[in-house]
């Protein structure tokens, strides 16, 4: 183990929920010891300019610059409460990991997050690293999925292990008994069914609650059949995703192509669609199924889709990350912690297997706090 560091991690994922802000001590190299946990939901007004930007539109570099500020301040104020949650200053802080909230990928191409970090290091007085997928695209990666680094330190051992993160896009690391790693998202986890949410309710609700929506349907067999002959779910692996392939443009389509369908039953089937293209990707990388299936992020809390994947792969063990003692909600947030400090140490973070990247890469960039800060003073 070498020396310690105390990091702060900050993420907003593509479900645009709000920040989540983690607190912990990391050599970067093996399990952290996690301090304390913050989520800071987004005000509605400020969830509607994120979402605004999903997709294109007029006055783009305006607004997203505008944006980009006021998500630095709102970053900041949530690595400051979970400071004051382990009952620190952010002087005690040495790095801020912020993975910013994603507004556009587009493999392989850009990705682009914003939240601006300079805001961040002002606010706090802290060296912040930033800006973590292009180091890997540059390369000829994806720019993601990056955490499955990080899914192997927590998870890996002597079993084939698939670790399922169920944000708006679902995504595997795939975990075999040699010590081999393959990687990718397999498509939506909640992107679509909080599409549905939002546009049934006009607005009013962003997420099917506890699954309880779905557990009223029935799947439609025609419309899932439709829904995976989406080329996407061809690709092999690795590869990534996001809202620019499975956002409100595909629900509308979905829709014109069901109209008939019941409110309860598009959720029902939008949710199979998750559970079987999660069970596919399980199947192809670690057959004829993973021996545990590990699930994390807000789907990880859906027992619709739990107990999907416990009937799709009947020879898995399905659990939550949770059992393990690492908190559902909050495993990504400590992975940007986790990543900055490696950054400092000079230390790749991206898996080459995991991302098509061509070769591993130290990622992110610093943004310091203030003239004579040295990053070399530890």
């Amino acid at each position: 183990m070498g020396t310690i560091f105390r990091a702060v991690g900050l993420i907003s994922g593509t479900s645009a929920d709000g920040v989540d802000a983690v607190l912990l001590d990391t050599d970067g190299e093996t399990v952290p010891r996690v301090i304390a946990r913050v989520a800071n939901p987004y005000p509605d007004a400020l969830r509607r300019r994120v979402m605004a930007l999903y997709e294109p539109g007029d006055n783009e570099l305006d607004r997203m610059g505008a944006l980009d500020r006021d998500l630095g301040d709102f970053f900041a104020e949530a690595a400051i409460a979970v400071c004051r949650a382990a009952g620190c200053e952010p002087s005690a802080i040495d790095v801020v990991g912020s993975h910013g909230q994603t507004v556009r990928h587009r493999p392989p191409g850009f990705s682009t997050q914003i939240a601006s970090p300079f805001v961040i290091s002002h606010r706090l007085r802290v060296l912040t690293v930033a800006d973590f997928r292009m180091a890997d695209m540059v390369r000829g990666g994806e720019g993601a999925p990056l955490v499955p680094l990080y899914h192997r330190v927590l998870f890996g051992g002597d079993e084939a292990v698939a670790v399922i993160n169920l944000g708006g896009i679902a995504n595997i690391t795939a975990l075999a008994t040699d010590g081999s790693v393959t990687a990718g998202d397999t498509g939506p986890a909640n992107t679509l069914m909080d599409h549905w949410a939002e546009r049934i309710s006009s607005g009013r609700e962003h997420c099917d609650t506890d699954g309880a929506w779905a557990a009223r349907g029935q799947v439609d067999a025609a419309a899932l059949q439709w829904l995976l002959a989406h080329p996407y779910f061809q690709r092999p692996f690795p590869k990534s995703t996001g809202r620019e392939e499975f956002g409100a443009e595909f629900l509308e389509q979905f829709i014109a192509a069901f109209p008939g369908m019941g409110t309860a039953d598009r959720f029902r089937t939008l949710a199979q669609l998750t559970v079987e293209t999660v069970a596919l990707a399980c199947e192809r990388l670690l057959s004829p199924e993973p021996q545990r299936v590990v699930l994390c992020g807000g789907g990880a809390d859906n027992p619709v889709l739990v107990a999907g994947f416990r009937e799709r792969l009947p020879r898995s063990r399905v659990l939550s990350s949770a059992s393990l003692g690492v908190d559902t909600a909050f495993l990504e947030a400590e992975a940007f912690a986790w990543f900055a400090v490696r950054t400092l140490r000079g230390l790749p973070s991206n898996l080459p297997e995991a991302t098509h990247a061509s070769e591993p890469a130290v990622l992110g960039a610093l943004y310091l706090p203030g003239p004579g800060y040295s990053v070399l003073k530890r």
